[in-house]
């Protein structure tokens, strides 16, 4: 998600609760951008559901690791229907 144009007041929480990093996604970011993964190689995901692959993982962790600057983390327990029921009940 790369920029969002909302046409309608309501589309903004829907629009902002899809940009915010889940916690899967960043530990997967940093374990991937670890000083000693440079090499490449193939490592489990700390949620045990997946393969990260350094080299081509590589960009998506950087975008996900600034996404997670502008917008945040979600916590560990916490998903996209969970932050978009709390943006609807502002």
């Amino acid at each position: 998600l790369l920029g969002k144009t909302c046409i309608h007041p309501s589309h903004v929480a829907p629009v902002h609760a899809l940009s915010v990093v889940s916690h899967e996604e960043f530990t997967d970011a940093q374990d991937i951008l670890r000083p000693e993964r440079g090499g490449g190689g193939v490592l489990r995901s700390a949620y045990t559901n997946k393969m990260n692959e350094v080299k081509p993982h590589r960009a998506w962790a950087e975008r996900t690791l600034r996404r997670a600057e502008v917008f945040g983390v979600a916590s560990e327990d916490v998903g996209f229907v969970d932050l978009l029921a709390a943006g609807l009940t502002k």
